[in-house]
């Protein structure tokens, strides 16, 4: 029992951790910030390790042309994916926050711009529209096994 409550104790602090950092992510560009591809992979590959228990899947880089990257992917592949799809503008990362029963979304941004804010947000809509819809297929499966059917 004490390895469970260690565990749930480490889970709330992370999760905690997790939600300052989408806050601080939301906030507005005062200017773009200079990351090199391997910083923004760096940065990608942080994150995705200090969150590893929240993520559904894994983060992921958004590149100019909508392109993602996933954080498992190796880095050398990421780096010609950069660059034949252009540098990364961003950060996308869906998260389901056990103690506070949601999911929730981490949009970086690395460029103040309206199109890259754009592509970000995209990305973010679309991952989100897909959990939405894969968590119904569950329920219905749940329902159709309440019912028999």
């Amino acid at each position: 029992m004490l390895c469970y409550g260690n565990h749930m104790a480490d889970l709330a602090a992370t999760e905690r951790s997790l939600i300052r950092t989408m806050a601080g992510a939301s906030r507005p560009l005062d200017a773009d910030l200079p990351l090199s591809p391997l910083q923004a992979i760096d940065r990608l590959q942080k994150f995705d390790i200090k969150f590893r228990e929240c993520w559904v899947g894994w983060p992921w880089l958004v590149l100019e042309d909508r392109y993602t990257l996933p954080a498992n992917m190796p880095v050398h592949k990421m780096l010609d994916e950069i660059e034949a799809h252009g540098n990364p503008i961003g950060i996308v990362g869906l998260a389901l926050l056990p103690r506070s029963k949601r999911y929730a979304v981490l949009q970086m941004h690395f460029r103040k711009d309206e199109k890259s804010k754009k592509t970000v947000e995209h990305s973010a809509k679309v991952a989100t529209e897909i959990l939405a819809a894969r968590i119904r297929q569950i329920q219905n499966l749940h329902e159709q096994g309440k019912s028999g059917t």
